[in-house]
């Protein structure tokens, strides 16, 4: 603005008088507009803004008094400076140009020193208020922008897809500094998920470029720019860009003409590039500083919800993926149940042989099934990081001879010997003995699995140092060479075609190594090749100090029940003596498979079992039965098992709201068994289960009072 000319409007019906008066204004070096009547001086009024009026009083027609009333009439001229020139002034018209708002009266002739004094002062008084009304009009405008920058905010965290996102950030951008074109550019990082992604591009534009709305935009070739690849926003004039090293590759991009560039970078955290916000062809004027603050804003909100946005699409992709798996479990776990408790219960009875061996083969197919299913749920909390322990210095001598009792049956129906040898040097071990229990079976199974008829399979424990090495040995097929370093990979397998000659899914080696190293050891594998036998070397650390362990039992806590590897693969139904003995159950199951071998495992114990098969049924029959202890299905239609004990939780204990319940499901992974347990139930047991795990876990559970229910 101060080096802008502002106008001066000069009003006289005198040409001569007008030269004289533009001749000794041309030194302020402003812009003089003369107008030779009152009515012309109105119609420059209409066209543009003066700094100062210098009106003649005396005109013929319309003089200044009349003009300069006309002028204050209108609110775009109010306030306009007016100074009169006449030849003679006496005080009533003092006083009437005084009452039309006359900032001065100037008599002729004009000293020329004394005009050019007073209009520069008015000049100069426009020019600041110019100044103020400018900054406060930016003021406002930037006011503007940062509320629909808020706004932007909240619309782009909403976008529930990235490519809505994109789109999202593109129209707030174009809308907030107000331009005729806004593309965002997304370059996927691959340390990020979906990191695999193409490179998309989403654009805005408005009413002028209305046939660019919805086409396809290919920008691949921007990913080699310099603008992108900056980590600074980028300002470039028509001309600027045309010059600029990356006018090369932006000439040859299908876009509209690009009249003036602002970019800002889509900086992710760790200084990701992920990207940037293309601006071009503003509306008003060119793109100024204050434009490229505030789509740099925009663009660090933008790649903060990109990254949002990715990590939510990863987190809703593992838990569709997770509540598959459950599905999964459950729906197969609930055959099973079935299938595993009734060849318990036959396997009670004088049958012959053949019927004898057949009732083996399905127990042991089963129990197969069943440990392919928490393989399964296993690598999915792998892959999650939902893997957990519950540590405390444990001996793993009795851990790995209960997993060695699990697989005899195995290795016995092979002929298989399978010998131990153990020393861990009174050493104790920090660890989670189901999960250790585990890693043993695991890989005494596999070494059963891939050996011969009437092979061998030698176990050792020894102390090395600072630590406890367990070493599986067979003498089976052995691992190509070729294929050792891939041994723990998940899903890997030497042999994964149609005809070969071992089943399995190829994931139990890579759940071993990860609960080795989640207790701070390692696991590697070692074979001589084809036909030569494979070793398996655990190392753990040991516990420090070693406090004097109680003896471990050979099977879990009922609680951590379910899990086949670590099951007595010994127990059976022919264990269940009379427990329970005047204790009435009350089972809630919608299948009636699972009702009916459940009901005779506890009738054999003694039990009275009165059997529901919906949570209505099951609320009438608790009323008017009032059970010893409630043992109910999770996964029920309409109504299910957390509906029925939340109702039953409700009752006062004078009605039975204080009964213990067993929450007996398919539905097996921890977070099942803790939102059991917060729902009210006192124990949650895993389908399949043995007769003598549901015998004794109803046992226990019948002798305590009911859990106390978070709110």
């Amino acid at each position: 603005m101060a080096g802008e000319k502002v106008s001066i409007l000069l009003i006289d019906d005198r040409p001569d008088k007008v030269l004289a008066l533009e001749a000794v204004l041309e030194d302020l070096g402003q812009n003089v507009v003369h107008a030779y009547s009152g009515r012309e001086g109105l119609r420059c009024l209409l066209q543009q803004e003066f700094a100062v009026i210098l009106l003649d009083v005396n005109m013929p027609g319309m003089d200044g008094f009349e003009t300069a009333s006309l002028i204050r009439q209108r609110p775009s001229t109010r306030d306009t400076p007016i100074i009169f020139i006449t030849a003679y002034a006496d005080e009533m018209q003092l006083a009437r140009g005084y009452s039309l708002g006359a900032v001065d009266y100037i008599l002729a002739p004009v000293m020329p020193e004394v005009l050019r004094s007073k209009v520069s002062v008015f000049v100069d008084l426009y020019r600041k208020t110019e100044q103020v009304r400018r900054q406060a009009d930016l003021q406002q405008q930037r006011a503007s922008q940062l509320q629909k920058l808020a706004a932007a905010s909240l619309a782009i965290n909403a976008c529930r897809s990235l490519n809505g996102l994109l789109q999202c950030v593109a129209d707030n951008a174009r809308d907030i500094v107000g331009c005729h074109q806004a593309i965002t550019l997304y370059v996927p990082d691959p340390s990020l998920p979906g990191g695999s992604r193409q490179t998309e591009a989403v654009g805005s534009f408005s009413e002028r470029y209305a046939n660019w709305r919805g086409r396809r935009l290919r920008l691949d070739d921007c990913t080699q720019t310099q603008v992108v690849r900056s980590r600074r926003a980028t300002r470039l004039t028509e001309e600027e860009l045309h010059t600029h090293p990356d006018w090369q590759i932006v000439r040859a991009l299908e876009v509209p003409p690009i009249r003036g560039m602002l970019a800002a970078p889509l900086t992710g955290s760790q200084d990701r590039n992920l990207g940037v916000i293309y601006l071009a062809e503003k509306i008003a004027s060119s793109f100024s500083e204050e434009d490229e603050a505030i789509l740099t804003q925009l663009a660090q909100m933008a790649a903060i919800a990109i990254e949002n946005s990715l990590f939510a699409e990863e987190r809703e992709a593992n838990r569709m993926k997770d509540e598959f798996l459950a599905t999964l479990s459950h729906e197969l776990r609930t055959p099973l149940n079935a299938i595993l408790g009734w060849t318990q219960l036959l396997a009670t009875h004088s049958l012959d042989e053949e019927v004898s061996h057949g009732l083996d083969v399905i127990e042991r197919n089963a129990r197969a099934q069943t440990k392919l299913i928490e393989d399964l749920l296993d690598v999915s909390r792998i892959t999650t990081g939902k893997l957990r322990l519950a540590i405390k210095p444990i001996a793993f001598i009795p851990v790995i001879e209960a997993a060695a009792d699990a697989v005899r049956p195995a290795a016995d129906a092979k002929g298989i010997s399978v010998r131990l040898d153990l020393d861990d040097g009174a050493q104790l071990i920090p660890g989670d003995a189901d999960r250790l229990q585990q890693v043993v079976w695991n890989l005494l199974s596999n070494a059963v699995k891939f050996t011969g008829k009437n092979g061998r399979v030698d176990v050792s424990l020894r102390p090395e140092g600072a630590q406890l090495r367990l070493s599986v040995h067979d003498s089976g097929r052995g691992i190509a060479r070729e294929f050792l370093p891939y041994v723990f990979d998940r899903f890997r397998q030497a042999d994964s075609t149609s005809t070969r000659a071992h089943g399995g899914l190829g994931i139990g080696l890579t759940i071993v190594r990860h609960i080795v190293e989640l207790h701070g050891g390692t696991a590697t594998a070692d074979s001589e090749g084809d036909g030569k036998g494979a070793t398996f070397i655990v190392d753990l650390p040991t516990a420090t100090p070693a406090p004097v362990a109680e003896p471990l039992q050979s099977t879990p806590s009922v609680e951590r029940r379910g899990r086949v590897e670590v099951v007595e693969a010994t127990a059976r139904a022919a264990a269940i003596t009379s427990d329970l003995d005047g204790v009435h159950v009350l089972l809630v199951d919608d299948e009636p498979d699972a009702r009916e071998v459940v009901s005779t495992m506890l009738q054999r114990a003694g039990a009275n079992v009165t059997a529901a098969g919906s949570v209505r049924e099951a609320l009438d029959l608790f009323e008017r039965t009032r059970p010893s202890i409630l043992l109910s299905d999770i996964a029920m239609p309409e109504r299910d098992g957390y509906d029925l004990i939340r109702l039953v939780r409700e009752l006062p204990a004078s009605h039975g709201g204080q009964t213990p319940a067993i929450a007996l499901t398919a539905y097996a992974r921890e977070e099942d068994r803790f939102r059991a347990l917060t729902a009210g139930f006192q124990a949650h047991l895993a389908k399949p289960v043995t007769p003598s795990d549901l015998v004794a876990a109803v046992s226990r559970v019948a002798t305590m009072g009911a859990p106390r229910v978070s709110a």
